[in-house]
């Protein structure tokens, strides 16, 4: 798969949720460039995993433009969700009866990966997350930190040109955060982008180009 140089740029970003009296997303600008690795924190309500669905296409903006490169996150969803590796706050994206390798199988397919690059990124992907010894056991059989490395290796699978992690340390021990550590920095290297969003700023396992803070609907330094 080839390296990534694609730059994420929001314009303008307002989301109001109905029942809201001020908006979660109040006009927001940010720009992105390939090869970084950016912290977006603030407190639980903030509006963090708002932020992610906005890019992410699952949700659409009131205002304001979301683009990946050339692709649109609201003109072109099915191309631009392609090239995103996403990490949910919340154990969705599992299915207790399926293996480790089936969820990476099933994540292969979902990236319209060929075979051969399917075969060759579960297997680096399994490795990467040390999940080998685990490739043919069920998701129910495996503890809440061996489930957060396979939801980290779908997010990395198809080395996306971004990967936006909504709480990527939670239930992992210090070997998985080192591994997670390791393949924030292999994306970086190819050129990717990573958004990380935390409900607060504390020490991680490697030094972001920016960190951000969350309030009142705005982005400002951390």
């Amino acid at each position: 798969m080839e390296a990534n140089d694609a730059r994420l740029c929001l314009e303008g970003v307002t989301k109001r949720w109905p029942a809201a009296t001020r908006p979660v997303l109040d006009g927001i600008d940010l720009e992105l460039a390939p090869g970084t690795a950016t912290q977006i924190y603030g407190a639980n309500g903030a509006g963090k995993t708002t932020l992610l669905r906005v890019i992410s296409g699952l949700v659409l903006p009131e205002q304001g433009r979301v683009r990946l490169g050339e692709l649109d996150a609201c003109e072109a969803r099915g191309a631009f969700r392609r090239r995103v590796g996403v990490l949910s706050a919340s154990s969705a994206g599992l299915y207790a009866r399926l293996t480790v390798a089936d969820h990476l199988r099933l994540w292969a397919r979902l990236a319209l990966l060929q075979r051969a690059d399917a075969k060759s990124a579960g297997e680096r992907a399994l490795c990467a997350l040390a999940l080998e010894p685990l490739a043919k056991r069920r998701v129910d059989r495996l503890s809440m930190g061996q489930r957060q490395r396979v939801r980290l290796a779908g997010a990395f699978l198809h080395d996306p040109a971004l990967a936006m992690l909504d709480e990527p340390a939670n239930s992992l021990d210090d070997e998985g955060i080192a591994l997670l550590g390791d393949e924030v920095a292999r994306l970086r290297d190819r050129g990717g982008i990573v958004l990380w969003c935390a409900p607060s700023g504390g020490e991680q396992p490697f030094a972001f180009d920016r960190r951000l803070t969350i309030a009142d609907g705005t982005l400002s330094p951390g």
